[in-house]
């Protein structure tokens, strides 16, 4: 198989194993590694002037739904990622649309693993991943925050890819935006929190689509032992 084929096998992989993980999402904000910052978490929070800040991102649902899950992608060090998110989903009945009151909030641990999207400036991008209880709203627009939980300063929220809907609550007040970003990395899930992976549907897809690169690969060999 030569390189581009192999580069083509490659990108189908991961290209499928995403549409498996995207089955379930009831909601995604996008990602944009580029932009990111670490007052979120609560040791780079205190240290910047921005104490027990949470970013938020807005979200609308057309029907009622459970949400049972949750991701943000995190740009580190490779190490020392956070342990624990705190969460709040809120109403988007406060002032200016802002988050208002409170629907559920608590505590979950995140998951050990992460998806690992790559590195940004010799930093990693992973997306973690954390369960609650499943929280059932009906439809309407609201919020969810997140705190995470850090032992390292150097953990930072990705920016989302909406043009709009991120706020963020520090010194008892929410305000729009996250540290000037429209929005934020987050993703919402009506399923327990699992590391994304590829469908069975998806896996057949896949084994097929490289069964057929490898009748391509093999006819070129094949030509090109004939011309020689």
């Amino acid at each position: 198989m030569d390189a581009l084929t192999k580069r083509v096998a490659v990108a189908a992989i991961f290209s499928l194993a995403a549409s498996g993980a995207q089955a379930a999402k009831v909601f995604d904000a996008g990602k944009d590694t580029s932009n990111a910052n670490c007052a979120f978490n609560t040791v780079c929070g205190p240290a910047t002037g921005t104490a027990d800040d949470y970013a938020a991102q807005l979200f609308t649902l057309g029907s009622s739904t459970t949400l049972k899950s949750a991701s943000y992608v995190v740009i580190n060090q490779g190490y020392d990622l956070p342990t624990e998110a705190k969460w709040q989903i809120l109403a988007a009945d406060g002032t200016g649309g802002l988050p208002g009151t409170v629907v559920a909030s608590g505590t979950s641990n995140v998951l050990a693993q992460t998806f690992y999207y790559g590195h940004v400036m010799g930093m990693s991008a992973d997306a973690q991943f954390f369960g609650f209880n499943g929280v059932t709203l009906a439809s309407g627009s609201y919020y969810f925050a997140i705190q995470a939980v850090s032992p390292s300063f150097t953990n930072f929220l990705a920016a989302g890819t909406l043009a709009s809907g991120a706020a963020e609550y520090y010194q008892g007040n929410w305000r729009t935006d996250y540290q000037t970003f429209p929005s934020i990395s987050l993703a919402l899930y009506d399923h327990e929190a699992a590391i994304p992976v590829p469908e069975p549907s998806s896996y057949a897809m896949m084994l097929g689509g490289i069964a057929l690169l490898g009748v391509v690969a093999s006819r070129r060999s094949r030509t090109a032992q004939s011309a020689t």
